[in-house]
């Protein structure tokens, strides 16, 4: 029994790849491996299948089939073309069919017999591949010359035309012969970046693209309920009427017109790139920004629990003396407002409780209870309260330096009470210096954010405030020296901006006292309460007033803030307290290279503390000037006279900064006592560093030299002062990240002794961040903190912990804040065996105004993590770029909402799509061409379908894991009386081959398929 092909449908699209171990998906997003990139352009070029071709296989093999290269074919047509531009139009025409199918390959062959000159390599090449490719091991394929190369060989071929060939529009498509469209291979680029290829179809002036496959590339979701097709965008839903979608061989397509008009998308089609070009309201590199996208979240933060938990111990040995600390951080959301618990230990006294409170935004208004450190104004005493504040200002609260602790809820820049946060290496040291002097200093932990909380600066020196930051192996001498500069002009509010402060409470720690009956004042437990008022006379005149009731007295304080011009500020208060008058003024000039700051206060004895009426006035008068003579020069002065309750001092000291030549870099200045600091750095090529400086009469200098990237000699000495003379060499090793372990071995010379040096550190556990450090023979880096280079044995643990939907994540609790809060998630795998590596796919979070505001990559479990973010509801997006090329993501972005100091828990799921192979035959083993074949899933529903080639293969791309059922359905030439086969097929964790089917019948071909050139057509009996 024969029965006749009629002309087939559309050929499936999918492309076979050469490499069976890496079988293609239908990611988006991602370049084919069946593809070849031209680095000059965002198109990929074009790969043949040999399996779509009208050329079959025995033909290439048996013949010496002479066919020509695609440069012999741009010769003639540069012959061709020569008197007409219709003729000209027509070969660009056929460029844009090859790209689509290569049906007329087996044409060329019979216009000419002539060899090109590469020809022989080209089907030696070919003949390489059909001998050593079966099916099993994927179809043969030749590769075009890139799209662009062949762009430039015919646009010389317009020598003798008038026309340029950029204002003809000749793209042209493969008709089917169900619809009459035009099918069009594109490549994408959605706002300047290359996201893929789409089959996009052309009925007349309208492009038509597919639905779903465009959703993929730009990234947003779509749904049928109940007829309505609704798009999921990342700047909201959008329906779409039933006439706004047309079907094609049962797949959903979208027209241009309508993309512009509902999605708000500019499309530009470039036909000589064969590209289109989208530009959306959203995602980055949008070349528009809407004033304001109303974003519906669907990802909201929790309420109430816990957020983030950092922990800290410290262990160390030195002079006689072990001590054992610990600090433990937790913080929350509770009732829409965060909360937060510090708790301090020695081991030797109580616990100690030093931080609680809960804090609540509500539009210009806010409010905070519990344990506070208050410092309104320099003439203003500390208080320590526990009690309630409120807030109130017209101002935007990102104006304001809050910080995620307990002290005012508008903070004052210049306030005498100031918290320092920062980035710096991770797993460095930093120790915080005013005025020269080292007054605290911390481990930095796995995120390299380093927080110092409610710092006291001594009066007069919120201009002398440096950062030394120290590397993780050389706790010795600094590797950077920051200037944490607090300026004047922070104290200038806008015309009309206001700011009020109140708060009532009792002195002392209450928790504590109550506890713990740790009462460590006679004033504590006693009734306070403040005020605070600042004001925006205009843009360059601010008032500031407060009153503060202590225990024995109420203290008051009034003073202006001026501009008198442009670079110069002046600020002057005046304060009661205890019957005495004090006094501050403060001077600010900057200009584009002279720089004078002054500043003058007066506390009377007696004036802060009634204890101290036996002790003298305290009062700072001081004047730093410094001259830029070049951007690699400054040199200047400071004069000061000084004087507390027990000590003075009264100088006039130089101070410079110089870069005498590239790598060298020497600064020196007076600390607060008038001590000389001096320090130097000289980077004498990329591997060797010299570094040196001096403090109080002791002088420390190193010399390291990087072996390669990870290994590390070092010898230092110490000299000076009280102490002999000390001398070290140890070589260190830095991992190439934190989870390797770094490490520092040496020894130690002082006064005839040697003793070794052993050190240490790494994340022990995901947000466990572990060191060790040992010295025979302590440095004499004496800072009178402890823990820190002059101790015997130190041991430290820092862990930084969020939590959120029930998941851990190691972060940093400096990641929130009493405005801001964070994101956190991972990529889940659905029903994958095989364990991926989700490695630096990269997440984007985006505002609102389509403003990139934060980004992390994930790890290798597919972990991520975004902190410091604003409250607000953003736009989060997952880039597929780096994940395996089997996994595909089913959604692209979701709307998240943030909330201060809380978490909010968001997953994108991607699952594991593989694909099947295989061959149809009739009943003598002959193969079957243009057959459709579906694949059924255990629901009965079709999941995708294809059609045999010439050659009776078939291949099925982007199949999840499962059970499936693969059949043949009724169709012509098949009769539907006859039983048609079909087979079990299981996909589990790779691509399936071999799935063979042979139909019950003898099928005979008696019409020819297009690019077939044989008269009759083919005939197998």
């Amino acid at each position: 029994m024969f029965y006749q092909v009629t002309q087939p449908p559309t050929i499936a699209t999918t492309v076979i790849s050469e490499n069976t171990s890496a079988p293609e998906s239908s990611n988006f997003g991602r370049e084919s491996p069946a593809m070849e990139v031209d680095s000059t352009s965002v198109i990929p070029s074009i790969n043949l299948n040999i399996s779509q071709s009208t050329i079959s296989q025995s033909d290439l093999e048996l013949k010496e089939v002479e066919h020509k290269s695609i440069v012999e074919r741009i010769h003639t047509a540069k012959s061709a073309a020569k008197d007409s531009k219709d003729n000209l139009i027509d070969k660009l025409k056929r460029l844009q069919v090859v790209q689509k199918n290569n049906t007329d390959l087996l044409a060329l062959q019979e216009k000419t017999t002539k060899k090109s000159p590469d020809w022989e390599d080209v089907r030696a090449k070919l003949r390489q591949k059909l001998d050593h490719n079966s099916f099993n091991s994927e179809t043969p394929k030749i590769s075009i010359p890139k799209v662009e190369k062949l762009k430039t060989e015919v646009t010389k071929i317009d020598s003798k035309t008038d026309s340029k060939l950029d204002n003809i529009s000749v793209i042209e498509g493969i008709e089917t012969a169900s619809t009459g469209t035009n099918n069009l291979l594109l490549g994408v680029v959605i706002n300047k970046r290359d996201v893929g290829t789409l089959d996009v179809a052309r009925e007349e002036d309208t492009l038509l693209l597919p639905l779903l496959e465009f959703a993929k590339l730009a990234k947003f979701s779509v749904e049928k309920i109940n007829g309505i097709t609704e798009l999921n965008t990342p700047l909201g839903k959008i329906k779409l009427a039933e006439n706004e979608i047309k079907t094609i061989n049962e797949t959903d397509y979208i027209s241009d017109k309508v993309l512009k008009e509902k999605l708000l998308a500019n499309i530009e089609l470039n036909n000589f790139d064969f590209a289109l070009i989208i530009d959306l309201p959203w995602g980055e590199g949008s070349q528009r920004r809407p004033e304001l996208v109303q974003l519906k979240p669907e990802f909201f933060p929790a309420l109430s629990g816990i957020s983030s938990y950092r922990q800290e111990l410290s262990i160390t040995t030195g002079s006689g003396d072990n001590n054992f600390r610990s600090s433990s951080l937790l913080g929350g959301r509770l009732g829409g407002g965060l909360w937060r618990v510090r708790l301090n230990n020695n081991f030797i006294n109580s616990p100690d409780i030093s931080e609680y409170f809960y804090y609540k935004n509500n539009g210009q208004f806010s409010y905070q209870v519990g344990r506070q450190q208050i410092g309104l104004h320099p003439l203003l005493n500390n208080v320590n309260l526990t009690g309630a504040q409120f807030a109130f200002t017209n101002l935007p609260k990102d104006r304001f330096n809050e910080t995620y602790s307990a002290s005012e809820l508008l903070p004052r820049r210049s306030r005498p009470i100031q918290t320092f946060q920062g980035t710096v290496a991770p797993a460095s040291f930093v120790q915080l210096r005013v005025g020269g002097i080292a007054i605290a200093q911390q481990q930095v932990g796995l995120d390299g954010k380093y927080e110092f909380l409610d710092i006291n600066l001594p009066t007069g020196q919120s201009n002398e405030i440096e950062l030394f930051v120290f590397d993780r192996n050389n706790p010795n001498v600094a590797t950077e020296i920051r200037s944490l500069r607090l300026n004047s002009s922070d104290l200038l509010l806008p015309s009309g901006g206001q700011v009020q402060l109140g708060g009532l409470g009792l002195t002392g720690n209450l928790a504590q006292n109550t506890l713990f009956n740790d009462f460590n004042s006679s004033e504590a437990g006693k009734l306070t309460a403040f005020y605070q008022l600042r004001q925006g006379l205009s843009e360059n005149l601010t008032f500031e007033g407060g009153v503060q009731t202590l225990p024995d007295t109420v203290q008051t304080q009034a003073g202006l803030i001026w501009r008198l011009a442009n670079p110069l500020i002046v600020s002057a208060s005046v304060g009661s307290s205890r019957g005495e008058l004090g006094y501050t003024t403060d001077l600010d000039l900057q200009l584009k290279r002279l720089q004078i700051i002054g500043n003058s206060q007066l506390f009377p004895n007696g004036y802060s503390n009634p204890s101290s009426r036996a002790a003298r006035d305290r009062y700072n008068h001081s004047l730093e000037v410094k001259y830029k003579f070049a951007n690699a020069f400054n040199l200047g002065f400071i004069a000061r006279s000084r004087q507390d309750s027990s000590r003075s001092a009264d100088y006039i000291l130089p101070t410079f900064s110089f870069r005498p030549m590239r790598g060298m870099f020497l600064s020196g200045r007076p600390d607060f006592e008038g001590n000389y600091l001096f320090n130097a750095f000289y980077q004498i090529n990329s591997a060797s560093r010299l570094a040196f400086n001096s403090s109080n009469n002791r002088y420390f200098s190193d010399f390291s030299y990087n072996l390669n990237r990870q290994y590390q000699l070092s010898f230092g000495s110490e000299f000076g002062g009280d102490f002999g003379t000390r001398y070290s060499a140890t070589l260190n090793r830095n991992a190439l990240n934190l989870s390797g372990l770094s490490w520092r071995l040496g020894l130690a010379y002082s006064d005839g002794d040697v003793a070794p040096i052993v050190g240490a550190s790494m994340q022990v556990l995901p947000g466990l961040l572990a060191r060790i450090d040992y010295q025979g023979i302590p440095s004499r880096s004496r800072n009178g903190l402890g823990g820190f280079g002059d101790d015997r044995l130190s041991i430290s643990l820092v862990s930084d912990l969020s939590f959120a939907g029930g998941k851990i994540t190691p972060v940093s609790s400096n990641s929130f804040g009493k405005q801001k809060g964070a994101i956190a998630g991972r990529i889940v795998v659905e029903g994958a065996e095989n364990g991926f590596n989700l490695g630096n796919a990269i997440v984007r979070v985006i505002n609102n105004r389509g403003k990139n505001l934060g980004g992390a990559r994930t790890d290798a479990s597919g972990n991520f993590f975004v902190g410091n973010l604003p409250e607000g509801i953003y736009t989060v997006e997952l880039d597929p770029e780096k994940l395996p090329i089997e996994l595909t993501v089913s959604k692209g972005s979701v709307v998240a909402e943030v909330a201060s100091s809380a978490v909010t828990r968001l997953d994108f799921t991607a699952r594991a799509e593989y694909g099947m192979a295989g061959r149809v035959t009739d009943t003598i083993g002959t193969p079957v061409a243009n057959l459709r074949l579906d694949l059924i899933n255990t629901e009965g529903k079709r999941v995708l379908a294809a059609w045999t080639d010439e050659f009776g293969l078939y291949r099925l791309d982007g199949v999840p894991i499962g059970k499936y059922t693969l059949l043949i359905p009724p169709q012509v030439p098949v009769n539907s009386n006859e039983e048609l086969p079909k087979i079990q097929v299981e996909i589990r964790n790779q691509f399936v081959y071999e799935q063979n089917l042979q139909l019950p019948v003898v099928i005979s071909y008696d019409k020819p398929f297009p690019g077939d050139t044989s008269p009759k057509g083919q005939n197998s009996k």
